[in-house]
């Protein structure tokens, strides 16, 4: 059974939404430096979207950190996506890993493969996984 089978139209709009703009998101930033800090982006209870980020000291701190303050706001948004730039060692390859979770209970994690080729995002085929809950628990 697919996660859509038990969500709302709506929750599948929000999630299919964030997930559009994050990886839009992700793979400007690619283009632009090669790389990209750790960051989120939620919608609000009236559907108003804001970019998340944190300063740390390092990529994996920023992700902790992301967590830490949407987790914060879950009362006043009803979905979120939380975006890091992974290794992905099985296939000694990159990837852009976005965590998704909505108010109403999917929790999904998407990864896109990527490579670089003269300053162009170049993306594989997306692959999700259910995902556990961290943000509405």
């Amino acid at each position: 059974m697919s996660w859509r089978d038990t969500t709302s139209e709506a929750a599948q709009a929000d999630i299919d939404d964030l997930l559009d703009v994050a990886l839009n998101m992700a793979e400007e930033r690619l283009s632009e430096r090669g790389q990209f800090v750790p960051f989120g982006v939620v919608i609000d209870r009236s559907g108003g979207r804001r970019v998340i980020t944190s300063e740390a000291d390092s990529a994996q701190r920023a992700h902790q950190m992301n967590f830490q303050a949407v987790s914060s706001m879950r009362s006043q948004i009803r979905a979120a996506a939380l975006v890091a730039d992974v290794r992905l060692p099985e296939t000694d390859s990159d990837g852009v890993e976005v965590h998704l979770e909505h108010a109403e209970g999917p929790a999904i994690s998407v990864l896109e493969p990527y490579r670089i080729e003269q300053g162009s995002v170049v993306a594989e085929a997306l692959e999700g996984f259910t995902a556990q809950r961290r943000i509405w628990q």
